[in-house]
């Protein structure tokens, strides 16, 4: 009897399952989700591993996940038994209620940490920010109980996407350096930032109780800074660093004294000359530190000058400096258009005009003059032949506006390339408290993840509830997509080699994305004759060979090609 062949479209699904598994993610979820063997044989585990493979991998909405696993081995990846038919979106959005139901925020924030721990990643640094996801189709809720609802709810707020059209849910969330998320949520649409700052500051207190908060960073935007939020820092002793915000009077003062006391140290460059074409498109720094007393406690104030134009200022000033142009010219005009009848007036009127209109641009200046003419007339109709005219001595002023002033345009360029940071860790040096800030973009990036339009095609969900547990499983998707960027980058940094991913780019620092990429197109055939099964993965020609990937990320080819045992029964 012939063999009879079925061909799957691995990819690098069996990659994701190994992580999910190593990271102990299934064992917290199956400790922690109540699961119901009469309403789905699957544990609650099993289910939420699927929709993290397919996030990752397939990159379907929820009720296309059933196809996608119709063509992956859904034994080897899930275990003995399972099938497509078992993943329906029926079973999947059950398993949503079921973690949306058990503290989903806790369970993550759980399932976090212990990868921290298997990693072996010292929790020193917290980044943390929010986004906007805006959200499309119709969305039914009770209004009248918004406020009582334990769930999220999607509604218009400030939108981060710009689409203040669309109902949006806003994801809170804290990594690593290195991007890693250690706490994360969602969040109604409308979430102010700064009310948030606060409440996730205790939140990380009661969840992050594993973790001495006394020794963590908190880094964060400049809606960190209030005088609620700072005391709530003070209370759990965290320390923080943070952009200070140009509402404040302090932060023009710190920049104008910067540029007055001119003490600046040099930081140079942030990243790596071994970066490139990176390193040479990169800014440069230079630092000044002011220990300055807010809200009654002292704080380390950083001025940071940046080599970098920022477009948007660079548009603003230009703008600004149209407008006083015009500004200046209408008072000329009108300034000029006015007599005195003497001098002494008109002096005071040229004094307060030029103190009035004084500016670093456009320098003013303007005279006195003395004009005589004929008096008006106190008659009406024509003076007679013999008449005598009467003359008249007025005052006028005359201003002059001046050239632009390169100089001043230069200076004023520059300290738009300035802006503030704040401290409460009075012994950092300033430089190191910039690079700390720097490491913002590990959170920025995670966003980009989170956004990106081919994961969120699966929020269609018309429960604001599976929404709220299918962000916490896209949360999950982000660790083991960060957890397998770090593996690699750090074997590729013990070898000192690179790898080579799509367009024959060659890296020492692949993103969780081009790894994934390179997994794309391996396949696996699984023959079968008689009680016989065996599996062999495809080779690629001219690709990065695949033992090597898996080795980079810490595994073998094995996780391709072992079944699973079966997941019906819990151990």
């Amino acid at each position: 009897m012939a063999p009879s062949l079925k061909i799957f479209h691995a990819g690098p699904a069996p990659l994701i399952s190994a992580l999910f598994d190593a990271l102990g993610i299934g064992k917290t979820l199956d400790s922690v989700l109540a699961w119901d063997q009469t309403q789905c044989k699957l544990p609650p585990s099993i289910r939420i591993k699927a929709l993290v493979i397919n996030i990752l991998a397939g990159k379907t909405p929820l009720y296309n996940v059933e196809r996608f696993f119709k063509f992956q081995d859904t034994e080897n990846l899930l275990g003995q038994g399972v099938t497509c038919e078992d993943l329906n979106d029926d079973c999947l959005a059950r398993a949503l209620d079921m973690l949306v139901e058990a503290n989903p925020k806790k369970v993550t924030s759980t399932i976090m940490l212990t990868a921290l721990a298997i990693e072996d990643i010292v929790l020193n640094r917290i980044h943390a920010d929010t986004t906007s996801i805006s959200v499309y189709g119709e969305y039914q809720h009770d209004e009248e109980e918004e406020d009582s609802s334990p769930f999220i709810r999607l509604l218009r707020g400030h939108s981060k996407d710009h689409r203040p059209d669309l109902l949006q849910l806003k994801v809170g969330l804290g990594v690593t350096q290195d991007g890693i998320p250690v706490i994360g949520e969602p969040l109604s649409g409308n979430v102010d930032d700064k009310r948030w700052n606060n409440d996730f500051i205790k939140t990380m207190a009661a969840h992050l109780d594993r973790i001495d908060l006394t020794k963590v960073i908190y880094v964060a935007d400049s809606s960190v800074v209030t005088k609620d939020n700072l005391d709530e820092i003070a209370k759990q002793g965290l320390l923080m660093i943070s952009r200070f915000p140009a509402t404040f009077t302090l932060e023009g003062e710190l920049k104008e004294l910067a540029w007055e006391k001119n003490e600046w140290v040099e930081v140079g460059k942030l990243c790596s000359a071994r970066d490139g074409a990176a390193y040479r498109k990169a800014a440069s720094y230079k630092v000044q530190a002011f220990t300055r007393e807010l809200y009654g406690r002292l704080y380390n104030f950083v001025v940071v000058y940046s080599t970098a134009l920022d477009k948007r200022k660079v548009k603003a000033l230009d703008r600004r400096i149209e407008e006083l142009h015009k500004d200046l010219t209408t008072a000329a005009k009108e300034v000029q258009a006015k007599e005195f009848a003497c001098k002494p007036d008109a002096s005071v009127a040229l004094e307060e005009f030029l103190a009035k209109h004084a500016n670093d641009f456009y320098p003013m200046s303007a005279e006195v003059i003395e004009e005589t003419r004929p008096k008006k007339r106190a008659k009406k109709g024509r003076p007679k032949k013999d008449e005598v005219v009467e003359l008249e001595t007025v005052y006028r002023i005359r201003p002059v506006m001046g050239a632009l002033s390169e100089s001043a345009v230069k200076g004023a360029r520059e300290r738009n390339n300035c802006f503030v940071l704040i401290t409460n860790d009075l012994l950092m040096e300033p430089a190191d408290v910039l690079r700390e800030y720097k490491e913002q973009i590990g959170v920025e990036t995670s966003f980009k993840f989170l956004k990106d339009p081919t994961y969120l095609d699966a929020i269609y969900l018309k429960k604001e509830s599976r929404i709220e547990a299918l962000a916490y499983v896209l949360l999950m998707a982000l660790l083991i997509h960060r957890i397998l960027q770090r593996r690699v980058r750090k074997a590729l940094e013990t070898e000192g080699s690179h790898i080579v991913v799509a367009g024959g780019v060659k890296t020492t620092a692949p993103t969780g994305n081009r790894i994934l990429e390179l997994l794309a197109p391996y396949q696996v055939l699984c023959a079968k004759e008689g009680d016989r099964e065996y599996r062999v993965i495809q080779e690629i020609p001219n690709e990065e060979p695949l033992e090597r990937i898996l080795r980079l990320a810490g595994f073998t080819q094995d996780i391709y090609v072992v079944v699973r045992p079966s997941p019906y029964q819990r151990e």
